[in-house]
């Protein structure tokens, strides 16, 4: 009896070992404060770097951190204000898209179809009605 008490916990030893080989290594911590100070550094870049206006890149005004009322506040308006303002102003915004065009492209280059059409709306006596390229051949 006292040897099957013996192999149990052996066996529970070794797995208590298992589950903390992060713990004893320090990786975890390590992540953990590297995580902090990444949020930190964004965090004040944010208030330190001036906010843009206009989006050269994308043609159009950006998002101006919205004024504070109580009626904006309960219906959402202020919380959905504040999250257009920082996607819009989020410190290397521009960089982040370059990354995320150049991922894409590279990406798409493996898909197996999809949606990739382009469809046009004109308005004139050529008229798509929000057809694709290729619905319009076909059809005409």
């Amino acid at each position: 009896m006292e040897h099957k008490e013996t192999i149990s916990s052996e066996r529970i030893r070794t797995s208590e070992k298992k589950h903390s080989l992060f713990q004893n290594d320090g990786i975890g911590l390590i992540f953990l404060m590297l995580f902090i100070f990444i949020i930190t550094v964004m965090l004040l870049l944010s208030i330190v770097i001036p906010d843009k206006k206009i989006s050269e890149r994308e043609n159009r005004t950006l998002a101006t951190f919205p004024k504070f009322t109580i009626s904006s506040y309960f219906s959402g308006e202020f919380n959905k204000g504040i999250e257009d303002h920082y996607s819009d102003t989020f410190p290397f915004r521009d960089g982040f898209l370059d990354i995320n065009e150049k991922i894409t492209k590279f990406t798409s280059q493996f898909s197996s179809g999809g949606d990739d059409g382009i469809v046009v709306i004109q308005t004139g006596e050529r008229d798509l009605g929000g057809e694709g390229f290729g619905d319009y051949e076909v059809n005409n």
